[in-house]
């Protein structure tokens, strides 16, 4: 193993169900899609896409020892990319990481991984997940 590949893990398996979903206000982003999953026995997922709004945004940049959380101020800001998937935490209850860009009215861009519990929806949000079925 070198600097590289360390810590790269190759896991075989198959895609499953495609989920589309509506997530309301006031939800936190990240606790409503481990909800979603639950709700539909959904232990992984891949997010496909996640489009709306959150009233502010609280995103962690960078990661490790140097990581930094930063809050963008709403109202309204408008999610414009996401990327993240859903896995088992240790109890065996979906735990979401998703990572994403959100745009205020003046159009400056801010991305980062939500930050669990501080990210509430404003109007709604859109969401596709694609079920996971690891072998």
């Amino acid at each position: 193993m070198n600097d590289v590949t360390e810590g790269v893990v190759v896991e075989r398996g198959r895609f499953g169900r495609i989920l589309t979903a509506r997530i309301r206000p006031n939800v936190d982003l990240v606790e409503g899609i481990e909800a979603i999953c639950a709700e539909n026995d959904i232990a992984c997922a891949e997010i496909r896409s996640c489009v709306g709004s959150v009233m502010d945004a609280v995103l962690e940049i960078s990661g490790g020892e140097n990581a930094r959380e930063q809050l963008v101020k709403g109202p309204g800001l408008e999610i414009a990319l996401t990327t993240g998937e859903v896995r088992p935490d240790e109890g065996g209850a979906p735990c979401a990481r998703l990572f994403g860009l959100v745009a205020n009215w003046n159009s400056d861009a801010f991305a980062g991984e939500f930050v669990r519990g501080r990210n509430l929806t404003f109007v709604t949000l859109e969401l596709v997940l694609q079920e996971w079925l690891p072998e």
